[in-house]
């Protein structure tokens, strides 16, 4: 079986190849690398590849993502693995969208020993998934919607979520991204739950305590600044997510989110 690693350091590559040749049983396996999403995408054979080990967040190394790599390897009907570091908090939205818009057959650590990796491999190649009990965590529930389909709404959140990133506050926030205050403060809103769902459930930190009832308070500049400050450390810790051009239009792709009580929501048809 052809094996390739979508990954921007080499090393990557040479841990793949380096496990399955230390055994005769995988050894067969020829393995070969690309170091950005964009020269993958030059490959006129992707096809017959039967496996891909795929990184996420390519830095400066390449304006795509790996999730346009998932997409070039989806169309090309290759089975992809995300190959991921543990302690690389802001690549989680990177994980929801993969395993929201596409199915990988498994996320495996760089961390992972070559037994491990020569066991995943070995069971791809039967045609079985993995357990990978660390998918678990990022792939939709079955009931309701996707963590992602509650962080992006709809198109339209993505320049808020931009402008988070580099602006001060929401009067700034407004202006940049060209909507009336009262839109951002619903924006505030309606994503404060979730951003703090992320932080405790994903990143294991803890949370910004929810505020008192605003209702009872009224609308007053210190509880739209309660929600502004964790949103906006999201935003620019995640900024790069919110920057892919490949989100933009898996989002548009997806449509936009018809919200229900509970947060529950159905995807809005297409006309």
């Amino acid at each position: 079986m052809k094996i390739i690693v979508v990954d921007d350091h080499i090393a990557a590559q040479e841990t793949v190849t380096a496990a399955l040749a230390a055994n005769p049983a995988t050894k067969h396996h020829a393995v070969t690398g690309v170091r950005t999403p964009d020269e993958l995408h030059r490959r006129g054979d992707l096809g017959t590849f039967g496996l891909a080990f795929v990184d996420l967040d390519f830095r400066r190394q390449s304006r795509q993502s790996g999730l346009f790599a998932l997409r070039l390897l989806d169309r090309a009907g290759v089975p992809a693995v995300i190959y991921a570091a543990d302690d690389e908090d802001n690549r989680v939205l990177f994980l929801l969208a993969a395993f929201r818009f596409y199915r990988p057959w498994a996320l495996v650590s760089k961390r992972a020993s070559g037994a491990e990796i020569r066991k995943l491999v070995a069971t791809i190649e039967s045609g079985a998934r993995p357990e990978s009990p660390a998918t678990h965590r990022y792939q939709p529930s079955h009931r309701g919607i996707s963590v992602l389909d509650r962080l992006i709404i709809r198109a339209g959140d993505i320049p808020i979520w931009r402008a988070l990133a580099t602006q001060s506050d929401r009067n700034a926030i407004a202006e940049v991204t060209n909507v009336s205050r009262s839109k951002v403060d619903s924006f505030l809103s309606e994503h404060f739950e979730i951003v703090a769902e992320i932080e405790e459930e994903l990143l294991f930190r803890t949370p910004a305590e929810p505020f008192p009832d605003t209702q009872a308070l009224g609308k007053t500049a210190h509880v739209y600044a309660h929600r502004f400050a964790p949103l906006h450390s999201f935003a620019v810790e995640h900024h790069r997510f919110f920057q892919d051009a490949e989100v933009l239009e898996l989002i548009k792709e997806r449509g936009d989110i018809r919200l229900a009580p509970g947060s529950q929501a159905t995807p809005r048809r297409r006309r």
